[in-house]
Formats: C-alpha cells, sequence, structure tokens
C-alpha cells in the first residue's frame, strides 16, 4: 500500500472540513474519520495545518481563505496528473 504524502494528507483533512462545515460543526472525530487517521496523527497534521494559518484548531474546525484556495489549487494540480496517468 502507498503512503500519502504530507501535502495529500492535508486535502483530504481540508476537503473534509469543508464538507463537514457546509453541514454544520466540524469535528475531530468525524474528519480522523472521514481521513482515516489515528488521532495522535491527526492532531499534529492539525497543528501543523493551524501554523500554517490552513485551519483553525479548537474544539471544532474550520478552514480559512488560505486553506480553502490551498484545497482548490491541489485539486486542480491533481486532476492534471491524472489526466496524465500520473
Amino acid at each position: 500500500m502507498r503512503r500519502r504524502e504530507r501535502s495529500k494528507i492535508f486535502f483530504d483533512i481540508l476537503g473534509s472540513i469543508t464538507k463537514l462545515e457546509e453541514e454544520g460543526d466540524a469535528k475531530i472525530t468525524r474528519v480522523q474519520n472521514d481521513v482515516n487517521l489515528p488521532s495522535d496523527r491527526l492532531r499534529i497534521h492539525l497543528r501543523e495545518m493551524d501554523s500554517l494559518g490552513l485551519v483553525e484548531y479548537g474544539e471544532t474546525l474550520a478552514s480559512t481563505k488560505k486553506g480553502r484556495a490551498f484545497f482548490l489549487e491541489y485539486k486542480k494540480v491533481a486532476e492534471i496528473l491524472r489526466e496524465f496517468g500520473l
């Protein structure tokens, strides 16, 4: 099984948070289940993403403007790579 790169994990976390924000609050447990990461590793990534300004990390999670921009740009790059079979 292939390991996910850090940027892909960030993308997955932001995708989950964005989806959950549309439904209400983004709770850590729901994001953890969506992205299939153990709690300790998810919290490490969330702290890093918070320090980079991609998310707001507290009792609930929130994407930032910068985080949403990263998500959209990563999605574009992933689509281009898929077109080339990568």
